[in-house]
């Protein structure tokens, strides 16, 4: 019983970004150091914010809250991580064995993933989504200067710069051949 009581109180002393770091951590999909951006921690300090949590002695209840993390997926789903790593290996040496090194190759690729031997890191370069109307309206006006052909529409030149920046009297260049293709 005293155990029982003794797990709840260090469950309630969690913070929101801990228990957020402890999720995190539970995925398995991210770096450590990642977990802990994600939960809110400084970018500059998340590296050590992590070690902190996960060293035992300075937040012993954040790790026990992720083993109840941890026990209640493998309870819930089935699905252990050393399950997972042997499950994966058998199927990578059947792939082989058959010659369907693609599939073993793949198979290998997740293994390491989920043993934390890799990181899938995912980067958008191209962010529009993020950019405000006045910055999209800027970056197509310096594309309109770089590549003046491009605003070409049924042989007339578009200039899409807004009215309060555009110069009056000034034509865009237009190169009247007809394009290759």
């Amino acid at each position: 019983m005293q155990i029982r009581q003794r797990k709840a109180d260090m469950t309630q002393e969690l913070t929101n970004r801990q228990k957020t770091f402890a999720r995190h951590i539970v995925e398995g999909i991210y770096s450590n150091a990642e977990c802990a951006r994600k939960a809110g921690y400084s970018l500059d300090q998340a590296k050590d914010y992590a070690s902190r949590l996960l060293n035992g002695r300075d937040y012993p209840h954040v790790l026990v809250y992720i083993k109840e993390l941890r026990d209640e997926r493998e309870r819930r789903y089935g699905v252990t991580t050393l399950g997972q790593l042997e499950r994966l290996q058998k199927l990578s040496m059947g792939a082989e064995d058959a010659g369907h090194f693609s599939a073993a190759i793949n198979a290998e690729k997740i293994r390491s993933a989920l043993g934390g031997l890799t990181i899938d890191r995912r980067e958008n370069i191209n962010t529009m989504d993020q950019l405000s109307r006045d910055e999209i309206v800027a970056r197509l006006a310096r594309l309109q200067e770089q590549y003046p052909q491009a605003f070409v529409i049924d042989g007339t030149a578009k200039d899409i710069t807004p009215d309060e920046q555009r110069s009056r009297g000034e034509l865009l260049e237009h190169n009247s051949e007809k394009p290759t293709e």
